[in-house]
């Protein structure tokens, strides 16, 4: 895990999983992201809401939709 004012490290991994939940009459898919370095995991049921995730170790949506680091 990265110590505060410690580099940001080269390569960060994520753990993306989706499944399937159905109810009565209802099929919603749901995921979960996970920063490996860090353990931090988040639920998600939209794109918006793992993006925030990504978005706090520095990963942003371009205008291009190609998913690229900060600098």
């Amino acid at each position: 895990m990265n110590q505060p004012g410690s580099p940001t490290p080269v390569t960060t991994t994520f753990v993306l999983r989706f499944w399937r939940k159905e109810t009565v009459g209802e099929v919603r898919w749901r995921g979960s992201i996970e920063h490996v370095q860090s353990g931090e995991e988040a639920a998600f049921l939209d794109v918006e809401t793992m993006m925030s995730f990504l978005n706090r170790y520095g990963i942003q949506m371009e205008d291009s939709e190609t998913i690229k680091p900060n600098k």
